[in-house]
């Protein structure tokens, strides 16, 4: 009899501890979009990419948008294009490998 008592008491507290779980990971997406303490924040830039789209960068911060990146300094927007390739990684070439257009020794 004892131990009906002892599984009806975990079989709650599980209960209890699975709905605990599921309003946290309901109210928990709700702190993402929280705005911060104080206000509506400091400087910042926003810039619109090449679909009309508005984007708003922080200072300080660089984003890539469009291929180009956009750096937000002072609340000015620097826009750049992005580094060229340098082509410093080699194929993987080892034995029994071919690269068409590659010398054979």
């Amino acid at each position: 009899m004892k131990n009906a008592t002892t599984s009806s008491t975990m079989t709650t507290l599980q209960f209890a501890a699975v709905l605990l779980g599921a309003v946290a990971v309901v109210l928990a997406p709700a702190t993402a979009h929280a705005q911060p303490v104080g206000g509506g924040g400091g400087g910042g830039c926003h810039y619109t990419d090449k679909d009309g789209y508005d984007i708003p960068i922080d200072d300080g911060q660089a984003v890539i948008v469009d291929g180009k990146t956009v750096t937000c300094s002072g609340g000015t927007i620097t826009v750049s294009a992005p580094p060229r390739n340098t082509g410093g990684t080699r194929p993987n070439v080892g034995p029994g490998r071919y690269i068409p257009g590659a010398k054979v020794q």
